[in-house]
């Protein structure tokens, strides 16, 4: 991640110990050429009792005869060969848009409609009676968000649908579920649809939607958003069953990163006094509304620093300067012990849930929780010691099959331009609501062959995979995590075609 050439002496200040000053003044020129020249120099230069780099300077030296400006050569020459920071930003941004517009722009193509044509002429696996509502469900309105968090970088966003049928979502949605969450990147635009889902789905009772906080730009937009969903919330019939809000809130230290704007000013990319716009206010809404804060797993929730430091740390330096306490509720470790970014020797236990609460509101509980889901393997674009990744869970789920009580999503996401695809892959796609009907849908999730061996990561998937494609070891080696790599294995049109063939055919085998 580029340091802004304003602040690049101001970052290696810090490191001016008078044994690495030297190191610290070459980072500051401006082209490669002179600061291998200047380390050279410096080796060269060095007393006999430096350390071993100067001793292995000086044989690289003589192998060139002595020739500093060679060596220069062949040390760069070398560097071009590695293909290091080959791009810029902006190219790098082009290729992932370009990236997820092919991803989006494959989907019910002629391929996917031969995988479900293949998924129709199974038998259906229903069972008698009504089938049961779903754990769950996704209502996305768009897709897309102003933001381009590195660990995230919704940087092509799909059309949106121009005869959308939103009601007709809500009817389908309420039909098969009481849990509904509404997505999409971030959903400020969109607020109204949230509103109109409250009071359209009568047997919904949770409606949670995900937010990244840019509309709490001051407390008085902050407290209008809030009591609007409090407010759809209170308007529903008395006869409905009772419901509530549960605002989930991206906070962590990818949103509120500090950055360099154009003008080579310092911005918190989300700033952290809006989140406690938020913190503060939500409280007020309550039972109406549930405040929760999702945050991305790094080095921090190795120990309680992850409350202590980084952008909790900040939430609660901007809450107290606002005059509030925030009292620590209770905290939760993660089920499975995980690799720490910086010391990946052995696994060790993180903090992965909290509850905190403000003094004025002690009895309202504001929930944290932390993951690492990287189904678009993000993580693998940043430095390794950003972030937490789930190398481990996914080897053991490539040698033994077994996912440690992780499953990959495969409950249905109904999309406004009539999609209906999967939570974990957004780019598998069941069908067109609109089209097709929710009757079939269901039944294609029901019988899906593809689907069912996603959700429990059957490792056959990358074995039918290497039939069709030659890239897997590769694959699996830039997989920050089992979510990441089963995407991957299924983003191609073609691909998931040949695996649902292949894998009915195994069961047809078996059978």
């Amino acid at each position: 991640h580029n340091v802004h050439a304003d602040y690049r002496a101001q970052v290696l200040a810090s490191f001016t110990a008078p044994a690495r000053r030297w190191l610290m003044d070459l980072l500051l020129v401006d082209d490669a050429p002179t600061f291998v020249r200047g380390y050279i120099a410096h080796w060269c230069d060095a007393p006999p009792a430096s350390p071993v780099q100067r001793e292995q300077l000086l044989r690289l030296l003589a192998a060139q005869s002595g020739d500093a400006q060679r060596l220069t050569d062949v040390i760069l020459a070398l560097w071009d060969e590695l293909g290091f920071f080959a791009r810029d930003y902006k190219t790098a941004y082009a290729d992932l848009a370009r990236h997820e517009r092919d991803r989006y722009g494959d989907m019910l193509g002629a391929d996917d409609l031969a995988r479900l044509a293949l998924v129709d002429a199974l038998p259906d696996r229903r069972g008698k009676g009504e089938p049961p509502r779903l754990a769950k469900a996704g209502i996305i309105p768009a897709m897309g968000c102003p933001q381009t968090c590195r660990h995230c970088m919704f940087i092509w966003r799909p059309l949106k649908a121009v005869d959308a049928d939103p009601q007709r979502v809500y009817r389908t949605v309420d039909a098969l579920t009481d849990n509904v969450l509404f997505t999409g990147g971030d959903l400020t635009r969109h607020l109204d649809a949230f509103y109109d889902g409250i009071r359209a789905m009568r047997h919904v009772t949770t409606f949670a939607i995900l937010l990244n906080g840019d509309f709490a730009s001051d407390r008085v937009q902050t407290e209008q958003v809030l009591q609007a969903m409090a407010t759809a919330i209170q308007g529903r019939p008395a006869h409905w069953p009772k419901a509530h809000v549960l605002l989930q809130i991206s906070f962590d230290e990818f949103h509120q990163e500090v950055t360099v704007d154009k003008r080579g000013q310092l911005k918190e990319r989300i700033p952290v006094a809006k989140i406690a716009n938020i913190v503060e206010l939500a409280p007020r809404f309550a039972p109406q509304l549930q405040l929760a804060l999702l945050h991305k797993q790094t080095s921090l929730n190795f120990s309680m620093d992850v409350l202590h430091k980084g952008v909790f740390a900040r939430l609660i330096n901007e809450l107290g300067a606002r005059g509030h306490q925030v009292q620590v509720l209770s905290t939760a470790p993660a089920s499975r012990l995980k690799r720490h970014p910086q010391a990946t020797d052995k696994p060790a236990p993180l903090l992965k849930d909290a509850s905190f609460a403000l003094s004025a509101y002690p009895d309202v509980p504001i929930l944290l929780t932390s993951s690492t889901i990287d189904g678009y393997g993000r993580a693998e674009l940043l430095d390794e010691g950003e972030t937490v990744k789930e190398k481990d869970l996914l080897h053991a789920v490539l040698a033994d099959g077994e996912a440690a009580g992780e499953r990959f999503d495969t409950d249905l996401m109904f999309w406004f331009n009539g999609w209906a695809t999967l939570f974990n892959a957004v780019h598998i796609c069941l069908g067109d609501l609109y089209a097709d009907g929710v009757d079939l849908i269901l039944r294609r999730q029901r019988n899906d062959p593809l689907s069912q061996a996603l959700h429990v990561f059957d490792r056959r998937i990358p074995t039918l995979y290497a039939e069709v494609r030659d890239d897997l070891d590769r694959l699996i080696d830039k997989a920050t995590g089992p979510h990441h790599l089963f995407h991957m294995l299924t983003e191609d049109s073609a691909v998931r075609l040949h695996l649902t063939r292949r894998l009915i055919e195994l069961q047809r085998n078996a059978a």
